[in-house]
């Protein structure tokens, strides 16, 4: 599972021509570190940012997966790349003071878990 949040996550950053922080591990996993904090002050810290958070509780605590994706305020153009999908997980994705373009995608409609956009 690990690998392919980590292709999701380096493609998303690829096209929007971004890079994961010091503090987490986009080459083996991701869920580490700043990530695994479950406090909001944690994920809404401007310095924290891009961000992710992840929930370790899956399969007995044995299983992690990105719940929130923040990408804010970056200056980001392009569009919201199909990649998501990837993160089938994702509850938050915080991508708003940025220059997408286009259409909302259809494919947000099959993120049945996102609560916020």
């Amino acid at each position: 599972m690990n690998g392919e949040i980590v292709r999701a996550l380096n493609s998303i950053f690829q096209q929007w021509s971004i890079q994961a922080l010091d503090t987490w591990n986009i080459s083996g996993e991701p869920c580490s570190g700043v990530a695994l904090s479950r406090l909001d002050s944690v994920f809404d810290d401007p310095s924290n940012n891009p961000a992710i958070r992840c929930d370790c509780s899956f399969n007995d605590s044995t299983v992690c997966r990105v719940t929130r994706l923040k990408v804010l305020a970056l200056d980001k153009r392009g569009v919201i790349p199909e990649e998501l999908l990837d993160l089938p997980f994702l509850t938050r994705l915080q991508i708003d003071r940025n220059f997408f373009s286009g259409h909302l995608p259809a494919f947000i409609g099959n993120m049945s878990r996102l609560e916020f956009l």
